[in-house]
């Protein structure tokens, strides 16, 4: 061993030994053969500290491989030191030397490995907190979830696999756009995902104080937000959703006006009943002079009618004997030859069988209608065409109804509650309106000009059932006939709608067969003896027809597009004319006009619109542009009246020009005029009428969201008489013809002001002077879902039921239930609960002796049969789904059809 020369220093010549020699750290970036960082040229390099000269040899140059077991020699100070160094790294490599083979080597770095470690040890544990411990966890264990939730959702975005964005919400609303203080609102979340948590902002973005709570566990897609308001507002709310632990503020929002309550009127005493009836006294006239009802308004229902001229109407057939009449409709605009006439009624008869055994009537053909009804029938089996019997003979003759006048009692005057009627004409008030031709709306079987079936909601102007015809009671059973699928729709703020809503009573009609040919029925329908067609108008947005004896369809449906509410109205006079509303106008994809729709039957084309907005032709309190209600027809003025949730009641002279002979066309140049109505006080909202009008000659009756009632004489277009019923009035208000009495009979909700209360009241008023007769007071309650009260219509007992009436109280309790009152007192005649509640108006189905029972739809589909006079259960059927709509009945068959997600069919039941 060479002194001074440690063994270690000693290199191999073997390759297979060979290790790479170390680097000076300084030089350790600069390329291979380079052995030291270059020097700057301006700056000479510092001086170097001496180095021992034993074991390196000198006599050799630098750039020489040192020899064997040698140390190259420490560096001479020369002139080339001071310029940069050669950086070919070529003269250094040689096959077995490298130039810093020499150097000992580098110690193994642990430190990354020791990272490396730690952090798989972190990521573990996280993954372990993440996926092990369950998310609903609490104390040290759900702290620690939270945090690996967080630290891996942040992970995840990081590598662009991070959570999914927050669910979207799809539908933010509250159940009224008004509310009031004190009393606690209820907002509906629904989301296409769970969510964790949701919140209602102010305007400031401010979070209402409230509580929140999932009503559909354990998805937690729907939620509700409950809070009470503390003082009056009015602005717009937006939605906050949580989800992950991280609130999101949505675009949805709605604009809520909270108000305070009105209090409650005083309820006025109900008077002991004495032991025994006496007459009541007749009063005096008072010496104070009272005012006289306008000429116009003493314009009403005479007797007998104001004849038609016979250029006006339609000729007649009269098939064999014992038919049954059927007169055609009015025919105004065109002249028809007097060679040419035969009668004054255009008329059907048909014999009271079953369908399939009655006699087709003979049809028109040619113009020359004299003649056809002396010739005989294709058929030789059929008899000849008896001669048509005179004019005037042809015309039935109706019972006489009495000339009514409306005077307000002392307290009911309108000027007692402020009120402020308005009659615009588009968007001109009209000062000292008088209508030129007078509505005269009859009342009974009087309204449509033949028997043909049940034309508009609860079956007359007066509103007191919707039954038409009797039917054997033997069995006093319901058995389902048919039934058909109705369709559904998906909107943007209530869900999807199913079937037939609320109020969703189907009309039913048997056309003239001129009438009925020419429509776009199926070819099988126009074949069918004394069709009965069936019309609905559904939540899917389309009008429906079927066929009353198979429930098979009679044509296409008319589609609208958006959700259709309340029922169908037809034509008194049995023109091809239809007209229903509309409830919603916004759809996920699209939003739409609202307002109601006249129909021509002809062909299915619109006839006209009436907007249920605000516009530069049109001024309303409410902003709410559906149409709940249906309309009535007069058949004396060819008019139509309506009230909407706008508040607004509609007279719309349509004149109509029915081309029947020629090109069986159907057209008409509406003229509208409309009131504008609001009580001292009332919040613009709260004069939404969400009912039908009721009607007797020129009176129209009306009640709104705010409770008040209202008697409006539609000549003058002004308020006659008001009458606070203390809360909203869902219920379609119905008339009693007593003598030379006119009996108005209502019930409320428990909505708002009478929701402390927990009482909805039911009311005989005086329809002629707005004064109480007697009123009887049922508990209910208002659920988030549904008003408590009367939702549902009453029905009008007739017949040996004539001296009862009948109301539907749903959300009681117990439930719901029906009560018969007594007409007179208001006395409780009997009571049947209804355990689901009830939403649908009953009916009152009588035999041809005059026995009646009783048909009530439970908001779950049930269906009851009970005695009119007791309420003894005959009869139930379920019906597989919930109910909201109203029946409708003709002769032995009860029309009505289903909500339901599962189950949306409309369904042809028999009575027996």
């Amino acid at each position: 061993m060479v002194p001074g020369i440690r063994k270690e220093d000693i290199v191999s010549n073997s390759n297979d030994n060979k290790q790479k020699p170390r680097r000076r750290r300084a030089d350790r970036h600069y390329p291979e053969g380079v052995n030291e960082a270059p020097r700057r040229a301006a700056y000479p390099p510092e001086e170097e500290a001496p180095m021992p000269l034993v074991g390196y040899d000198a006599a050799k140059p630098r750039q020489a491989p040192p020899a064997p077991g040698m140390r190259p020699a420490p560096r001479v100070y020369q002139e080339e030191d001071y310029a940069p160094p050669r950086r070919d790294p070529e003269p250094y490599r040689q096959d077995a030397y490298a130039a810093h083979d020499y150097y000992e080597d580098e110690p193994r770095r642990r430190w990354p490995r020791v990272l490396a470690a730690l952090l798989a040890l972190v990521i573990i544990a996280f993954a372990a907190s993440y996926f092990l411990i369950p998310q609903d966890a609490g104390g040290i264990l759900g702290q620690a979830r939270k945090t690996a939730t967080t630290v891996v959702n942040g992970g995840l975005n990081l590598v662009g696999l991070g959570k999914k964005a927050p669910p979207t919400l799809i539908k933010f609303e509250t159940a009224e756009e008004e509310v009031y203080t004190g009393v606690k609102t209820v907002f509906t979340f629904t989301a296409d995902g769970p969510l964790e948590g949701v919140r209602v902002l102010n305007g400031a973005g401010v979070p209402l104080t409230g509580s929140a709570l999932p009503v559909d566990q354990p998805d937690n897609k729907v939620w509700t937000f409950s809070s009470v308001m503390g003082e009056s507002i009015s602005g717009t709310l937006t939605a906050g959703i949580m989800y992950d632990g991280t609130w999101y503020h949505t675009d949805k929002s709605l604009f809520l006006t909270v108000v305070q309550p009105t209090p409650a009127p005083t309820p006025v005493p109900t008077l002991e009943p004495t032991p025994e009836p006496t007459p009541e006294p007749t009063l005096e006239p008072t010496l104070e002079p009272t005012p006289q009802p306008s000429p116009a308004a003493l314009a009403v229902i005479q007797d007998p009618p104001t004849p038609v001229p016979v250029q006006q109407l339609l000729p007649v057939f009269t098939p064999a004997a014992q038919a049954e009449e059927l007169p055609a409709p009015e025919f105004p605009e065109e002249e028809i030859p007097e060679d040419m006439l035969v009668s004054e009624d255009f008329a059907e008869f048909y014999p009271e069988e079953a369908a399939q055994d009655e006699p087709e009537p003979q049809e028109l053909s040619g113009g020359d209608m004299a003649a056809i009804a002396e010739m005989p029938t294709e058929a030789a089996a059929v008899e000849e065409l008896p001669t048509p019997a005179p004019a005037a003979e042809a015309i039935p003759t109706a019972a006489p109804q009495p000339i009514l006048s409306v005077q307000a009692a002392e307290g009911a005057q309108p000027s007692a509650l402020g009120m402020v009627d308005d009659a615009y004409q588009g968007g001109r008030k009209l000062s000292d309106y008088t209508r030129t031709q007078p509505l005269n709306v009859p009342g009974g079987a009087a309204y449509t000009s033949y028997d043909g079936g049940v034309f508009t909601f609860r079956g007359d102007a007066m509103r007191q059932n919707a039954a038409f015809g009797t039917t054997p009671l033997y069995l006093k059973q319901l058995t389902i006939q048919w039934q058909t699928e109705l369709g559904s729709l998906r909107t943007s703020d209530s869900g999807t709608l199913y079937g037939l809503g609320w109020t969703g009573q189907p009309a039913i009609v048997k056309w003239a067969v001129e009438v009925r040919d020419m429509m776009n029925l199926t070819e099988d329908k126009k074949a069918v003896k004394a069709l009965k067609e069936v019309i609905a108008a559904g939540q899917d947005g389309k009008v429906y027809f079927f066929d009353l004896n198979d429930g098979v369809a009679t044509r296409e449906p008319i589609d609208v597009g958006f959700p259709l509410k309340g029922s169908v109205a037809v034509d008194t006079q049995g023109r091809p004319i239809i007209a229903f509303g509309q409830g919603i106008s916004r759809l996920p994809n699209k939003t739409g006009a609202i307002g109601y729709y006249i129909y021509n039957l002809i062909d299915q084309t619109q006839l006209h619109f009436i907007n249920g907005r605000q516009s530069d032709d049109q001024r309303q309190y409410s902003t709410n542009g559906a149409f709940d209600g249906t309309a009535l027809f007069d058949l004396s003025s060819d008019s139509m009246v309506v009230a909407g949730e706008n508040g607004l009641l509609y007279t719309v002279k349509l004149n109509t020009v029915f081309d029947f002979l020629d090109k069986k066309t159907i057209t008409v140049d509406p003229e509208m005029v409309y009131l504008r109505s609001k009580a001292g006080r009332q919040n613009d909202n709260t004069v939404s009428i969400e009912s039908s009008a009721a009607m007797y000659g020129p009176y129209a009756y009306v009640a709104d969201k705010q409770g008040i009632l209202r008697c409006v004489d539609t000549t003058i277009m002004k308020t006659l008489w008001a009458f606070d019923t203390g809360d909203n009035t869902d219920a379609t208000i119905a008339l009693d013809l007593e003598g030379d009495n006119l009996a108005l009979y209502t019930g409320t909700t428990v909505f708002v002001r009478l929701r402390r209360d927990g009482n909805a009241v039911i009311r005989r008023v005086d329809a002629l002077t707005g004064e109480e007769v007697w009123q009887h007071k049922v508990a209910a309650k208002s659920t988030n879902d549904e008003r408590g009260g009367m939702k549902a219509s009453p029905v009008i007992g007739q017949n040996s039921a004539g001296h009862l009436v009948y109301f539907t109280v749903n959300e009681t309790p117990d439930g719901g239930s029906i009560l018969a009152l007594d007409k007179a007192s208001g006395a409780v005649a009997w009571q049947m609960p209804i355990r689901s509640g009830a939403v649908s108006s009953p009916v009152a189905v009588y035999d041809e002796a005059g026995q009646a029972v009783i048909i009530q739809a439970g908001n779950d589909g049930t269906l009851y049969m009970m005695d009119a006079l007791t309420g003894q259960v005959y009869n139930t059927l379920d019906l597989g789904g919930p109910v909201e709509g109203s029946p409708a009945v003709y002769n032995d068959m009860l029309v009505i059809a289903t909500s339901g997600r599962d189950n949306h069919n409309i369904y042809g039941i028999r009575i027996e």
